[in-house]
């Protein structure tokens, strides 16, 4: 896995290359870790790609950072 920055994760979401993941309700089963990024307190991002290649990114801690990461 690749180290990001935070404001790296954030343009790719605002390029339209990845979606937010953020807070959708259904993660998909099988994937990919690309990256990570953390602050002070751990790990406050990440970006993945589901087996149909599309790209997904978590911008802040929420549960669904915790359950991919």
């Amino acid at each position: 896995m690749k180290k990001f920055t935070l404001k790296e994760i954030k343009n790719y979401i605002s390029l339209n290359l990845a979606t937010d993941a953020t807070s959708i309700k259904t993660l998909p089963e099988c994937y990919d870790k690309i990256g990570y990024s953390t602050g002070m307190y751990g790990i406050n991002g990440g970006l993945y790609k589901d087996i149909d290649g599309n790209l997904y990114a978590i911008t802040r801690r929420s549960t669904n950072l915790f359950r991919i990461f």
